[in-house]
């Protein structure tokens, strides 16, 4: 089977040479398909024209005179062009912010299947509704990391009914497993326990909220340690206010700022518990890794995050923007073994969640679509 994944948007600063580091997601899910036996590209707008191939599979960098985050009526022909010169039998589309631009490949190449996978986006605006529903209605099927996004999605019309769909999480993560003894030696970290943050300071993330529910874990385990990894600062300033206005805080909580993502599976390797307070997620990507180095979730009770903790039974979930709840849920999971709720982290991660797995899922659906 043919597969090929197409991406609309690019970084424009991002050399050749550092394209895969930059775009893990989509080498784990290409190399995770060629493994199984399928034969992958990935066609790419990009800075400039490049081709090369890695662990089998066929990567092409085409340039072209558009801006590089394609607005979402533009037609990128030169890009299609390229597409169209040999035969594809799934088209696998990056965003539904480009739904306009699956349709056109829809049209060019009728024989293919075209997905279009769900990647976090959450459009409002009526008439952006209007035309994602038309468009989408030429799409042969979906991908979403939850079945309860999809169902949404459906209820609010916002896609069709009648269409393909699969609930495959949007990524995975290739960090491994390594002993925390050693980690927290490279990289500082310590406390009983250690527990990480790794998002941005926005109010989606809700870092406030759990900054009050740890102030009050604080008193059933005063040597804890909360340390706190971000790109995005938007609420920094209150961070920092009510770090200096709780003296357990002050004390307490430590913020490390943005770690280069070739580095920051030692911080994951140093935690023992993650913690994030988002009020909505296409997936998690923190999470998952954190997960993939057996850091345990305590993350909020949202349909992503319900996928990937199997309900709240690997660690726990909290009610959204609740510090009285977060304080409860994560005192429940630090009392129990910890050895015990690594374990079963990391083994449902390997059995549910690696991209192996995301791609012995994604292979049953291109089937799916194709047989028909």
């Amino acid at each position: 089977m043919k597969v090929t994944f197409v991406n609309y948007y690019y970084d424009k600063d991002i050399p050749i040479d550092k394209y895969l580091d930059k775009y893990p997601t989509i080498y784990g899910w290409c190399k995770a398909l060629s493994d199984l036996g399928l034969e992958v590209s990935v066609y790419h707008r990009f800075s400039n024209d490049y081709s090369f191939e890695q662990d089998g599979v066929k990567y092409f960098l085409v340039k072209d005179k558009l801006r590089n985050d394609l607005k979402w009526h533009q037609t990128p022909s030169v890009f299609h062009r390229e597409i169209s010169k040999t035969e594809h039998e799934i088209i696998h589309v990056n965003s539904f912010d480009y739904t306009y631009q699956a349709s056109l490949i829809k049209k060019r190449i009728p024989r293919a299947r075209v997905v279009i996978q769900h990647h976090a986006e959450n459009p409002r605006n009526p008439i952006k509704l209007l035309l994602l529903k038309y468009f989408s209605s030429s799409i042969n099927g979906f991908i979403f990391s939850s079945s309860e996004i999809y169902n949404e999605w459906v209820d609010a019309r916002k896609i069709a009914k009648g269409k393909k769909f699969s609930e495959i999480m949007e990524g995975s993560s290739n960090f491994s497993f390594n002993s925390r003894e050693e980690m927290r030696k490279i990289t500082g970290l310590a406390g009983d326990p250690v527990l990480l943050w790794v998002g941005r300071l926005n109010e989606n993330k809700d870092p406030i909220t759990v900054l009050s529910g740890f102030n009050k874990l604080l008193n059933d385990f005063p040597r804890a340690k909360l340390y706190m990894i971000y790109s995005e600062e938007k609420l920094k300033g209150k961070v920092l206010s009510l770090i200096e206005q709780k003296i357990a805080l002050k004390e307490s909580v430590k913020l490390l700022g943005f770690i280069n993502y070739k580095n920051i599976d030692r911080y994951y390797n140093s935690a023992d518990y993650f913690v994030l307070g988002s009020h909505y997620e296409g997936s998690g990507y923190s999470l998952v890794e954190a997960m993939s180095s057996g850091v345990i979730p305590i993350v909020t009770d949202i349909p992503s995050f319900r996928t990937a903790t199997n309900e709240g039974q690997i660690g726990g979930l909290w009610k959204c923007g609740d510090a009285e709840s977060f304080y409860h849920k994560a005192k429940e999971i630090v009392t129990r073994p910890r050895e015990d709720e690594l374990k079963k982290t990391f083994d449902f991660f390997s059995e549910n969640l690696s991209f192996p797995v995301i791609a012995k899922k994604a292979k049953i659906f291109y089937e799916n679509l194709t047989d028909n």
